[in-house]
């Protein structure tokens, strides 16, 4: 019940404890006003000149709280004269015209208002509550000595109810003031933690996006044809995994969080390319069977980078379609690519949309060891590789986004 904890912990802060003592001996104050009026009135003197007493009382008291930190002492005074004062009504108006009530509510006050004085507040809360039931059960029988008429008694009923309904409001009011209190520091607090985790989280992706730059970068300036290469198959898998998003397709593993991770870790598909020498990475021409199965190893040893660099990051998720990105994006739908030769929906997606996009892009690009293809034989080889090499809903995909595809070729034209 956190609501409830919180408000007893703002009652028992001094600043809130202090303001609920003093309407408590305000209230008090104005209630033994209008008795000592109500006592005058019907000419009832022994609780008139109590009632003298009880407005000297809370007088003294109401000065006391308003000027001096410790709540004890003056309570004392207070809880005493309410219990005389209960007493001293019962025995000269009988149990009927007193007000039990006030002894029970009173003695609960420090339950709520004493902070550090536990033992106390304790034994007036269980004293309250048996005084309350035991004068609750004896007062009808004790006979008055002042016998009232039906009007004074009225009366005098009509001042006790009128006091507990106005508690009762006050009450009502307080806690709705102290839940509203406890709303807006909770939603403060919510706040300020919301706005340091996306401070955090921004920040940290920035780093991330500073090392994948970076990464990037260090591919780019050993492989002449990377640069542009990177940013086209950027745009190439936000638009097939956004189309995919947007028809409804693989709705297991496609939302809103796939697509930016997608696109954010396609600069890193090649990054397993630093532990390739230049020699093969820039030969002019086609790679021997040996200098093939050494360009083949930037698949896994890319997966691994990332994963190493990416080590002390807490977006796992992230980190996971990296590597399977880098890892998997030279395997075939049908099995024979590599590095481990996986086939079919094993592959995972965000590798056979790389894999699409990459080698799409490949093939419209000039590279050391071949002129590009234009972009319609680039797509009817795609088409043709579609069950084979690759994921045919995905093909399909990238097949529908000619226009949108032609776009970013314009855009990041060498």
């Amino acid at each position: 019940m956190p609501l409830i904890q919180k408000i007893r912990e703002i009652l028992l802060d001094f600043k809130y404890a202090k303001i609920f003592q003093i309407i408590a001996v305000y209230f008090a104050l104005i209630y033994h006003v209008s008795f000592l009026i109500v006592f005058g009135v019907m000419k009832i003197y022994p609780m008139f000149f109590y009632n003298i007493y009880s407005v000297s009382l809370f007088t003294v008291l109401s000065i006391l709280v308003l000027s001096k930190k410790s709540f004890v002492i003056q309570y004392i005074f207070f809880y005493i004269e309410v219990v005389v004062h209960q007493l001293l009504a019962d025995y000269f108006l009988g149990g009927m015209a007193s007000f039990h009530f006030f002894i029970f509510l009173v003695g609960i006050v420090p339950l709520l208002t004493f902070r550090g004085h536990f033992k106390q507040s304790i034994f007036y809360g269980l004293f309250s509550s048996g005084l309350f039931t035991f004068l609750e059960v004896i007062a009808p029988k004790i006979e008055p000595r002042y016998h009232l008429s039906k009007t004074a008694f009225t009366v005098i009923k009509t001042v006790n109810i009128a006091s507990d309904t106005v508690v009762n409001i006050v009450g009502l009011l307080m806690y709705a003031y102290l839940v509203y209190l406890v709303e807006k520091k909770l939603q403060t607090q919510v706040d300020v933690k919301t706005a340091e985790a996306q401070a955090k989280t921004e920040k940290l992706l920035k780093i991330q996006s500073y090392v994948i730059s970076s990464l990037a970068n260090l591919v780019d300036n050993r492989d002449f044809d990377t640069g542009e290469h990177i940013q086209r198959t950027s745009a190439y898998v936000d638009l097939i995994s956004r189309s995919a998003l947007e028809r409804g397709l693989f709705k297991e593993e496609i939302n809103e969080t796939f697509v930016d991770y997608i696109k954010r870790a396609a600069p890193l598909h090649d990054v397993g390319k630093i532990v390739v020498s230049d020699v093969i990475l820039k030969k002019p021409g086609k790679l021997t069977e040996d200098e093939f199965n050494l360009m083949k190893m930037h698949a896994k040893e890319g997966g691994r980078v990332i994963k190493e660099v990416f080590a002390m990051s807490d977006d796992k998720a992230f980190i996971k379609v990296a590597a399977d990105v880098a890892t998997y994006h030279h395997e075939k739908w049908n099995g024979t690519g590599y590095p481990f030769g996986l086939k079919g929906d094993t592959i995972p997606l965000s590798a056979r949309i790389m894999a699409v996009a990459d080698v799409f892009d490949a093939l419209v690009s000039r590279r050391c060891y071949k002129e590009p293809y234009d972009k319609e034989t680039a797509y009817r080889i795609l088409e043709e590789g579609a069950g084979e090499h690759f994921d045919p809903a995905v093909v399909a995909i990238f097949l529908n986004l000619k226009p949108e595809i032609d776009k970013v070729m314009e855009k990041f034209k060498r």
